[in-house]
């Protein structure tokens, strides 16, 4: 008689994952934007949820070729020393799920994502990886853009299916356009925090915790640059988190 062990007993699976935060001034020039998703209904995961980009980490993003197509980490910028898998997988997401491909090309220019529609949809096709049209067009992932920003974890009560997040923002540099793939996002947009934070008061926008804590940050700026230099994010697992 086989046993098969009771709920309780079985391990618990945490997928590792990454998420970006793309950053704007808004054209008040007193107050930002961040750009979000709203996921789509058919989603088993967070269905309906107003997100940002990001995704599950997958094996390609610990190829160590990336070691020479990325930018360097600097320790301002990667204070827990991270892996580089992680800042891949956000870079990864962004580009597979809006378009958002923030690289560098061999003089050090940073590209125009909208140049490598072609290449984004043999991505999503499964017929090409991220790595493999770094090295063919010559690029470097431009990690440079990015800071840390903080770790979250997905609570036992949103979802059985849990998420250990590490998340990133970036300034999103002028001429850059997020393109959403509709197999993943419902709608989209660019969101200042209080009308964010109104849409979840009023009950027209769902989100998690860790994307609201992300908001009340972001708002407590009113200015990109001092954003960038500031040493805040979105903290780490809370008590709840954990539990």
């Amino acid at each position: 008689m086989t046993f098969i062990p009771e709920m309780s007993q079985m391990p618990e699976l945490i997928s590792q994952a990454a998420t970006i935060l793309l950053v704007r001034q808004h054209t008040s020039r007193d107050r930002l934007e961040v750009y979000m998703t709203k996921r789509p209904t058919t989603m088993r995961f967070l269905a309906r949820h107003y997100v940002f980009p990001g995704g599950k980490m997958d094996a390609e993003d610990e190829d160590p070729r990336y070691l020479t197509r990325s930018m360097p980490l600097t320790t301002a910028c990667n204070p827990d020393s991270l892996p580089l898998s992680y800042w891949v997988c956000a870079l990864r997401e962004a580009f597979e799920e809006v378009g958002i491909l923030l690289a560098r090309n061999a003089a050090g220019e940073l590209i125009d994502s909208q140049h490598y529609r072609s290449q984004r949809a043999e991505l999503l096709a499964g017929r090409l990886r991220l790595i493999d049209l770094l090295e063919a067009e010559q690029l470097v992932l431009a990690t440079d853009l990015m800071r840390y920003f903080g770790h979250r974890l997905t609570p036992r009560h949103v979802s059985k299916k849990r998420f250990d997040t590490r998340y990133f923002l970036t300034i999103l540099p002028a001429g850059q356009t997020p393109e959403p793939h509709p197999g993943e996002v419902e709608e989209d947009g660019w969101y200042d925090v209080t009308t964010a934070l109104e849409g979840v008061a009023r009950g027209d926008m769902e989100m998690v915790p860790p994307t609201l804590d992300s908001l009340r940050v972001i708002g407590r700026f009113q200015s990109a640059e001092e954003l960038w230099h500031s040493v805040e994010g979105v903290g780490t697992p809370t008590p709840e988190e954990l539990a």
